[in-house]
């Protein structure tokens, strides 16, 4: 095996297939990167028991083959070379690598191709494509909402329905749900579950120049996603998402609308007086007819407290959140106002931006004696 290739481009690829190696991997051989080099290409493979990734780059192929080498060291050294081109050789009857780029030249013990789990193939049930733009939203507006505990693994991906004409994601980690929808025209009608950590990878490499075409196939409980050279395959989360539709309330007797800038600024200032847990930082909400007041406070900081202003139908009303909610919410909101629906203190409120009808947020309030 011999090839040369752009050192800079070997650094991406190397640096994109390792999000799927495990840093502390179940059995050692997840922890190495599959080097495969033919006919002009070079691919590069990382998997754990629940990923697969796939990178392709272009490179001068003297001799076919492929390798399997401890990931770790070989991505840091490709990231130090300082040669404009890298050229990896090995030869059939060694054990090793030799890796030469500009004046650097490094010999790499190389493990067990054999033990190497070959990269899933796939033979797609189903198949639909999104645009780049329409991708990089749903994911923004949706993926932050998920839950990271392991222990309930429904909650730690995002729910995709493809019906009537758009296309919908669903985020919710059972205190708070995020619902974007977008319009889609497409044959297939379907409900999946994409894990939320590969909609941040994906998320991750929609940073082309030029617009870019993401495929989605499912084959029984798996997903393969292709981005130009990229190949993702991962499970599905399997079991029934709740009914996110029930959840929202089907009237609300007090609307108030803000300014999202100015209310998240004031809830991250105010946060600071709420003590050193920020994942868990309450802020109070008081309601009037012309004014909005954040308060927070805290016997170990002290008390923080910021109005703004608001105009309000329904009655004065209190109310405390999770300020993270909150400021994730605001931070996803282009618009420049935000309308918060609620009915009492305690109910669901709805957030949804003045001029985006196809975003809702739903976040559970906290209970608090004001």
């Amino acid at each position: 095996m011999i090839f040369t290739c752009d050192t800079a481009e070997l650094h991406k690829a190397v640096q994109t297939v390792m999000s799927a190696i495990p840093s502390k991997p179940s059995t050692p051989i997840f922890g190495g990167l599959h080097l495969i080099a033919d006919h002009g290409v070079i691919e590069l493979q990382g998997m754990d028991i629940s990923m697969a990734m796939s990178f392709k780059i272009k490179g001068q192929i003297e001799e076919p083959g492929e390798i399997l080498l401890a990931a770790n060291r070989f991505a840091e050294l490709v990231k130090n070379m300082n040669g404009e081109t890298i050229s990896l050789t090995r030869k059939e009857e060694e054990n090793s690598v030799r890796l030469q780029s500009g004046k650097a030249d490094f010999k790499i013990l190389l493990m067990n191709v054999a033990d190497y789990p070959k990269f899933p193939d796939f033979n797609a049930d189903k198949t639909f494509t999104l645009a780049d733009e329409t991708v990089k939203e749903l994911i923004k507006k949706t993926a932050f909402a998920c839950s990271s505990d392991a222990a309930r693994p429904l909650f730690t991906g995002v729910l995709c329905e493809l019906s009537e004409g758009k296309i919908t994601f669903v985020g919710t980690n059972t205190h708070r749900l995020a619902i974007k929808s977008l319009a889609h025209e497409s044959k297939e009608n379907l409900s999946i579950i994409i894990p939320a950590v590969i909609l941040k990878e994906i998320n991750k490499n929609l940073n082309g120049k030029l617009p870019q075409e993401v495929k989605i196939s499912l084959l029984n409980n798996q997903i393969m996603v292709v981005i130009d050279d990229l190949i993702i395959v991962s499970r599905l989360i399997e079991g029934k998402f709740p009914d996110y539709k029930r959840v929202i309330p089907p009237s609300f007797s007090v609307k108030t609308k803000v300014n999202v800038k100015d209310l998240a600024g004031a809830v991250q200032r105010v946060s600071l007086c709420s003590g050193d847990e920020t994942d868990y930082s309450i802020i109070k909400i008081k309601i009037d007819e012309n004014e909005l007041t954040v308060l927070s406070s805290s016997p170990d900081v002290g008390t923080g407290e910021e109005k703004l202003a608001c105009h309000t139908e329904g009655e004065r009303l209190n109310v405390a959140f999770n300020a993270t909610y909150i400021l994730d919410i605001m931070n996803n909101i282009e618009d420049e106002e935000a309308t918060l629906e609620m009915n009492n203190s305690l109910s669901p409120v709805c957030i949804r931006p003045v001029g985006e009808k196809d975003y809702t947020y739903i976040v559970t309030p906290v209970r608090v004696i004001f």
